[in-house]
């Protein structure tokens, strides 16, 4: 049976679903974005997660962040809507662009806990009201995140727009993965796909070059990544597999939904993030996957990650 444990963590509550028969699990903290700290299956940890408080609230290297209103990076945080500019902040001075939208600065508030034998589930809500210059656009996003006894995690997702007018938005979410001590020594397989071409400042070019490596289960090894890709299906699911340790990852997500993904070694060298996102780098202004909603329309999504051993 899953049981909730709620204990502070800096000046917000981490929750903890936990099944101590199984010693599967995850934390979560809502009132700071909806931050998954940690993700157990056999008592051992798959997830690189913010550790303390301290971390959480740097938020370095966005781990678990909720992507939203844009997943990746926004051209110098420049773009229009409707025949109106907008300009977000620049958050991401190494490239002079806006990044990764801002609900992981928001806090959720929790719609209910759901604890069973073999299951357990969380759902957080954030309402925004359109009160940024550089997004006035009001809109309810719901995400729940739940966990199986089979090694099933799944992220569920659903946007309502609350705006007089269509919105547009991107999502994506951000777990970085750790099955063994180095990002060297995961086994690392991608699905059929093309890279998107990006200038020194990761924003598209308009070309696309095909992925021949990582076609088959590889080491990652001195392999560095921080590149967007889009599936090379036209419909069902793909999916992303990390192995390390004795252990497998694979995530999977609908590439009607999710067409595009990012994957990121960090310059640790501890993890790798797998990013499944529904659009492209810079969004607002290719309009590559970018989701337009109607007016008290409802846009659901949902991604998966099944868990393996031996």
């Amino acid at each position: 049976m899953y049981e909730l444990t709620k204990t502070p963590f800096g000046k917000h509550t981490r929750f903890d679903l936990h099944n101590p028969s199984t010693g599967n699990g995850f934390s979560i903290v809502p009132g700071a974005g909806a931050n998954v700290l940690d993700m157990v299956f056999e008592n051992k940890s798959v997830l690189d997660g913010h550790s303390t408080p301290e971390e959480l609230e740097s938020g370095k290297w966005g781990k678990s962040t909720v992507l939203f209103p844009f997943p990746n990076r926004l051209n110098e945080g420049k773009y229009t809507w409707l025949g109106k500019s907008y300009q977000f902040p620049i958050n991401n001075a190494a490239t002079g662009n806006a990044i990764h939208g801002f609900v992981r600065e928001e806090a959720f508030e929790v719609e209910y806990v759901f604890l069973a034998k073999n299951f357990a589930s969380i759902r957080c809500s954030f309402d925004y009201i359109g009160d940024r210059e550089y997004y006035p656009f009001p809109f309810s996003l719901e995400i729940e995140f739940s966990i199986h006894d089979s090694g099933k995690f799944e992220v569920q997702v659903e946007v309502e727009n609350l705006h007089h007018a269509a919105i547009p938005f991107g999502f994506g979410w951000h777990p970085y993965f750790r099955l063994t001590e180095a990002a060297e020594r995961h086994g690392l397989q991608l699905p059929p796909c093309e890279k998107v071409s990006i200038d020194k400042r990761m924003i598209p070019t308009g070309g696309r070059t095909q992925v021949k490596d990582f076609q088959k289960l590889t080491f990652v090894e001195d392999t560095v990544l921080d590149n967007c890709f889009q599936s090379s299906k036209s419909s069902g699911n793909y999916q992303l597999t990390l192995e390390g340790d004795g252990r497998s990852l694979t995530m999977k997500a609908p590439v009607a939904q999710f067409p595009f993904f990012q994957v990121f070694t960090p310059p640790h060298r501890e993890s790798i993030a797998l990013e499944p996102m529904t659009c492209n780098v810079d969004v607002f202004n290719n309009k590559q996957g970018l989701v337009s909603l109607a007016p008290d329309k409802s846009w659901k999504a949902k991604m998966g990650l099944q868990y393996q051993r031996g």
